[in-house]
């Protein structure tokens, strides 16, 4: 009897809350087929609902069942869940995806449909029992509008399919963002969806990327073939296209000559259009910073060398540091030379060619720039070439923009600097050739500094090695200099046995800092120093070839 009571305590209208009616409609929608009876027991919690929000009966369904569930659902599922005909719920489409607009519920994507979720904040304030106010257009910013947009176009990436489902939101997200200049530009009646389209292409590649162009390919990947993309960009290139007549996209073009097939937006589109963007447009000083290695955040390290490279090292130094290098470009300059500097540091595993750099950007206090080689590589045709040309123009603008020119630094650059193909057929030779190509020639235009390492010469490209105008090799070291760094690394050596074990083992610096840190760690395991006997079988047992087994890894 307590029971029946609190149940109709809980089903009265004026006791309901989201969280209960949506629970109420939940449990009486599963297998209901939404017929009257159970139109006939929710009516009350279908109304508070539909007053509370402002929605539709249909809409309220819909939102109990997406806020009831752990996952993304698809209009399917949610037929399957009620028992009704897939067309019973894809006639309400419009009404889901006005849930969406209104920030109800989210898109997500899948390879088979597109799905819905209830959106965490409108989540939140269910569970909190709180009013949900989400955010007005007429307080979005034109970086709002992007932002949206931009994760709609990512959507369209993995599916083309959502093409028609992402014009119509964006329409729409620009019809009621108009009192931004960069909404009302782009609803002007002379642009239809697809220029809209390829201008947000452009945009989104220019804020991502910090790109200078957008090629064909680029966009015929991301808008379906069905929407009329290859005669839009047939026009686009005869120079015909509306974006090109409004004067907001035009060719790009390097040293004066047009590279087919890529496209810009012009100054006219930058400073008007797009001025509410500009900031993000612009390389920022934050974003700037966040892409380098500050030199007061490496420790110091004492570096140990051979007498020659010593001697080439500190003249290196010498020449970056920040009283001598300004002078030297100027008058390379005077005698109209080029500017930049490119060094080379090649040589065996573990002999400090890396700690190297990190060691020069400390002492001439000059930030780095460091390139990870494996976000170049694309399996998209251009897209690497892109890349490439981006990641230079970007440090070009970091050398124009700092008092300091930082170093450009790529670590194992193997990949990059070796023997071009000769297999002009093969698509991924022309691939690499293409890229190698673009950064012998940024290396020729360099206005700053650039060190590569690699522990590969037999294979590095002649075209490559007359560009770097400092060429230093790391060679293992020798018996004097291993005993300085057996010493340094392991303190409780004497000298005696310091020296026996450089004699005996031809190791890098890295190799010893290796067994150090083995030692190290038994200290900790055991609570003493291992003595010589110790170190000897660490010694041996570094390089796996002196190993009589074949078997890497842990040994129980």
């Amino acid at each position: 009897m307590i029971k029946e009571e609190m149940k109709i305590i809980k089903n009265t209208p004026e006791n309901f809350t989201l969280a209960s009616a949506f629970e109420m409609i939940y449990e009486a929608s599963c297998d209901s087929k939404l017929s009257p009876e159970f139109y006939n027991t929710c009516n009350d919690a279908i109304t508070f609902v539909s007053k509370e929000l402002n929605v539709t009966h249909f809409q309220s369904i819909m939102l109990a069942i997406l806020a009831n569930s752990d996952e993304s659902e698809s209009l399917n599922d949610m037929s399957r869940y009620t028992k009704c005909s897939p067309i019973r719920f894809r006639i309400h489409k419009e009404e889901l995806d006005d849930l969406h607009y209104r920030h109800f519920v989210q898109w997500v994507a899948t390879r088979c449909s597109l799905e819905y979720r209830v959106r965490d904040e409108f989540m939140e304030a269910i569970i909190d029992n709180k009013p949900y106010t989400p955010k007005k257009y007429e307080d979005y910013t034109a970086y709002d509008v992007y932002t949206k947009i931009a994760k709609w176009i990512e959507m369209l990436k993995r599916d083309e399919g959502l093409y028609e489902d992402i014009v119509k939101n964006v329409r729409r997200l620009l019809e009621s963002t108009r009192h931004l200049t960069f909404s009302k530009d782009l609803l002007t009646s002379e642009l239809n969806n697809l220029a809209v389209m390829v201008i947000l292409l452009t945009v989104m590649d220019k804020i991502e990327h910090n790109s200078d162009y957008i090629s064909s390919s680029e966009i015929l990947r991301v808008l379906p073939e069905d929407s009329g993309i290859k005669s839009f960009i047939f026009v686009l290139n005869a120079n015909t296209c509306v974006l090109i007549r409004k004067g907001w996209m035009e060719n790009y073009t390097v040293n004066g000559m047009v590279e087919p097939d890529k496209f810009c937006l012009t100054d006219k589109m930058l400073e008007n259009t797009l001025s509410e963007l500009k900031e993000y447009i612009d390389t920022k000083d934050e974003t700037i910073s966040n892409l380098l290695l500050m030199p007061d955040v490496i420790e110091e390290k004492h570096m140990y060398y051979n007498e020659r490279e010593t001697e080439e090292i500190e003249r290196l130094a010498e020449l970056l540091s920040i009283d001598r290098f300004k002078d030297i470009q100027r008058r390379l300059k005077e005698a109209n030379m080029r500017t930049g500097f490119a060094c080379l540091f090649y040589g065996s595993p573990g002999t400090g060619k890396t700690e190297t750099v990190l060691q020069l950007s400390r002492k001439t206090r000059r930030p780095i720039f460091q390139v990870n080689i494996s976000d170049l590589k694309s399996k998209w045709v251009g897209e690497s070439e892109k890349k490439i040309q981006g990641l230079f123009s970007k440090y070009e603008a970091m050398v124009k923009k700092y008092d300091i020119c930082p170093i450009l630094f790529f670590n194992e650059a193997d990949a990059i600097i070796n023997k071009r193909s000769n297999n002009t057929d093969a698509a991924v030779d022309k691939m690499e050739n293409a890229c190698q190509n673009i950064i012998l020639q940024a290396m020729e235009n360099l206005s700053g500094i650039m060190i590569a390492t690699t522990n590969l010469t037999n294979n590095l490209d002649s075209a490559f090695e007359r560009r770097f105008l400092y060429k230093i090799c790391f060679e293992k070291p020798t018996v004097a200099t291993r005993k300085q760094i057996w010493n340094a690394m392991l303190p409780s050596l004497s000298c005696e046995e310091a020296r026996s074990l450089a004699e005996s083992y031809d190791f890098s610096g890295g190799q010893i800092e290796n067994i150090a840190r083995k030692q190290i760690v038994d200290s900790i395991l055991y609570g003493h120093q291992q003595d010589i006997s110790h170190v000897r079988s660490y010694c041996h047992n570094e390089n796996i070839r002196n190993s009589k087994s074949k078997r890497i890894g842990f040994v129980n």
